[in-house]
């Protein structure tokens, strides 16, 4: 099946009821049409495939509505396959769609400039695991581990951590190596990403794991941190050997330091040379914390990032959860075991 070998099809079937749980548990899947959308990866850079196969052969052995689309991989600021659009464009409202991508989805065209605010408009929920080109089909059982945790009990978790930031002034983060930056988030909201998805028009991440939010304005950022977890680049994400050293000033990389700086900085001249407003590139649009106990480092930002025991910031825009900055880059970079200080007061994750 999709030309997956005989030991990943068995470690698929193996994990099929956690698959399920996803689409009962997360989605609340009742009879919509199920579209499954993923990539044809490489020879040992399959994951996606893999992930997208389980979810459709889960959907199947419970007599679900499920079609599974491939494409190749999009790199850069490819368009989406012309099947794949023509799919996308077809699907009856309030239906669900499932990606799972080495890297991104590609360009929808004339379906509009965000998939997110397709989805939206169409009732549509989805689910998204992107960014996978990195990372090895073995992970497969690592991310089986992130994906079959307590739903109610992350929830639990992440709701208590909102309240604690939507009431916060200012977030100040510090570790060992020498983070120490500050967010002023007065008046912002956080956002939630606990794999509730089960309105129409909503989606987000599997793995999920995160309470995330913006800055106040675009400038409401300063001090350095030190990246030793992961970073993500235009080449994906990777696990750091040594760590990359920020130096934020009223919200912007000003200074990038370490043996990765001209990874970064080819990264965001590029993204600088295509952007309406290059100057917003540079700007700090989120701060997160990761809360998935069943999750580990890999080198793929959208695992990473959910770590119990890490913190990110987001380089780039932040328009789509409530922030001020809009530009073409968004790039998680991840740095770990951050002690959190809400107005002062030490927050316990």
């Amino acid at each position: 099946m999709l030309g997956l070998k005989k030991e990943e099809l068995e470690k698929v079937e193996k994990n099929k009821s956690k698959f399920h749980k996803i689409l009962k548990g997360c989605l609340k899947i009742k009879e919509e049409q199920i579209l499954i959308i993923s990539d044809y990866g490489s020879e040992d850079r399959n994951l996606a495939m893999i992930l997208a196969y389980g979810y459709h052969l889960a959907a199947k052995d419970k007599g679900m509505n499920s079609t599974i689309l491939l494409q190749q991989v999009k790199q850069g600021f490819m368009r989406a396959d012309d099947h794949i659009l023509k799919a996308l464009e077809l699907l009856e409202n309030n239906s669900i769609i499932i990606l799972c991508l080495s890297n991104k989805l590609g360009r929808l065209g004339d379906l509009g400039k965000s998939f997110r605010n397709f989805c939206k408009e169409k009732g549509h929920r989805f689910i998204s695991t992107t960014s996978l080109h990195n990372v090895n089909a073995s992970k497969f059982d690592i991310f089986m581990e992130a994906i079959d945790i307590n739903y109610n009990r992350l929830n639990k978790k992440a709701s208590k951590l909102k309240t604690k930031l939507d009431r916060a002034k200012t977030i100040r983060i510090k570790t060992e190596k020498g983070t120490d930056i500050t967010f002023d988030v007065e008046k912002k909201e956080a956002k939630l990403n606990t794999g509730s998805y089960s309105k129409p028009g909503t989606g987000g991440n599997i793995p999920a794991g995160e309470v995330y939010i913006p800055p106040r304005g675009m400038y409401g950022v300063e001090g350095v941190v030190i990246i030793d977890g992961s970073m993500r680049h235009d080449g994906g994400t990777q696990l750091l050997d040594e760590p990359l050293k920020l130096v934020i000033k009223e919200g912007r990389v000003m200074e990038i330091e370490g043996k990765y700086k001209e990874l970064m900085e080819k990264t965001l001249t590029r993204h600088e040379n295509r952007a309406k407003y290059p100057e917003r590139v540079r700007m700090i649009g989120e701060l997160g914390i990761g809360i998935n106990p069943g999750a580990i480092l890999v080198g793929s930002s959208i695992l990473d990032e959910k770590v119990l025991g890490t913190a990110h910031i987001a380089i780039g825009s932040n328009y789509w959860f409530g922030g001020d900055i809009r530009t073409v880059f968004h790039a998680d970079q991840i740095f770990m075991n951050p002690r959190i200080f809400i107005d002062g007061e030490e927050l316990k994750v």
